[in-house]
């Protein structure tokens, strides 16, 4: 299946996918993202950015044994946003949301003020085909390579992720080793959902090979037209409301189960990246973690320090405009109790639906803590310069 390209009059174009108009439903923009807000002070580093390929511009990439042969269409249909996936001026005149580089330069570097881009493709879910999940990663990770981090990266300021397929850990491997050295790819990407928690030991050689290169492994939902496990315990659920709000929080499940595998201690220098929020339920989940550990931690003998004592050395997230307080100075004690200046990086999620502006990111907060989520902290994790550093002042 194809998307229609339509030029209307006001010079955008509409899509159409099964004639649902996807620009029509969509409602929010840049500019109204960033209303009521000064540009942000310092430097910006956007640490979740979803480049995305057409299937046809993607095909070429792909072994001769699935280039001729009908794929999923790469929308979400479990769970569709009635308001549209993604921004109203993010569909280009060509190709769907996210797929052309010139665009997406002018929005990220020009109209959001971005110093570097963090591109965080998504693939097609869980295909029950393990060779074609690793080949769509591939495929991918060649696209990424050609199109974005060489074409159009003459500047450097695309940094790419290495999409692999951690359900097939050999050639999830292989793929690491195969893309470690290039100058612009800066972490490994898993699906979020998986068939197995990720503490689990089949998955151990991936996090290894991370690791030994210093690559972080960032976590983002991938729900795209794959085959799925519940996406809660209890079952589906009805609404995409319920899925949204609950989805960002199952990071928590893979990495309690990490820490209790003893993945964190046998892999001191791993670097984990939830980009796909959960932050503000860090802080209550370790604490009940924290104290259920204590009493129990002769089950777990190679824990040698408590849960919430992993979360600096081994954990980030990239922040979500639909999480935390609203009120600043509420948010600047969130900030504090969650350990935000250590674990937080600014991330727009463009040309997602609910794309957080970094004019609109957190302000109103301590400006030494404003500028590590928008920049320090990633610009630590990813080994990137810094233009600048923050006056250590109230940001308005």
């Amino acid at each position: 299946m194809t998307a229609q390209h339509h030029k209307r009059g006001d010079g955008t174009v509409s899509v159409d996918f099964q004639g649902i108009s996807l620009a029509a439903v969509a409602t929010k923009t840049i500019a109204g993202a960033a209303a009521g807000h000064p540009r942000a002070p310092g430097p910006v580093i956007d640490a979740a950015v979803h480049p995305r390929p057409d299937m046809g511009e993607l095909k070429p990439y792909l072994p001769a044994l699935w280039r001729d042969r009908r794929m999923p269409f790469g929308e979400r249909y479990y769970y569709p946003n009635p308001v549209g996936d993604y921004l109203k001026d993010s569909f280009p005149e060509r190709g769907p949301p996210g797929s052309d580089p010139g665009l997406m330069s002018q929005h990220l570097f020009e109209d959001m003020g971005a110093d570097t881009a963090i591109l965080l493709p998504l693939t097609l879910g869980l295909l029950p085909d393990l060779d074609l999940r690793a080949s769509i990663c591939a495929a991918t990770n060649q696209w990424l390579a050609d199109k974005w981090l060489t074409e159009h990266n003459p500047h450097g300021r695309f940094k790419g992720s290495i999409r692999v397929s951690p359900a097939d850990p050999a050639t999830a491997v292989a793929e690491i080793e195969k893309w470690a050295g290039h100058p612009h790819f800066v972490q490994v990407a898993v699906p979020m959902q998986s068939n197995q928690l990720y503490g689990d030991r089949l998955f151990f050689p991936v996090w290894e090979a991370a690791a030994h290169h210093n690559l972080p492994v960032a976590f983002h939902t991938d729900a795209e037209t794959g085959v799925e496990a519940a996406p809660a315990p209890g079952g589906f659920f009805r609404h995409f409301l319920a899925y949204s709000v609950y989805q960002p929080t199952t990071f928590f499940n893979h990495l309690i189960n990490m820490m209790a595998a003893g993945v964190l201690d046998r892999l001191p220098g791993l670097k984990l990246v939830f980009a796909d929020g959960g932050w503000d339920m860090c802080a209550p989940f370790m604490w009940r973690l924290d104290k259920d550990y204590r009493p129990m931690r002769g089950d777990m003998p190679w824990m040698k320090r408590l849960p919430s004592d992993y979360i600096a050395d081994h954990v980030r997230f990239v922040a979500h405009s639909l999480e935390g307080p609203e009120d600043a100075g509420e948010m600047q004690e969130w900030l504090e109790i969650s350990g935000a200046s250590q674990t937080l990086m600014f991330g727009s999620n463009y040309p997602g639906w609910n794309l957080l502006h970094p004019n609109a990111a957190f302000a109103g907060v301590d400006a030494a803590t404003r500028f590590r989520i928008l920049s320090g902290t990633a610009a630590d994790l990813y080994r990137l310069p810094v233009r600048q550093t923050p006056t250590l002042e109230v940001a308005r």
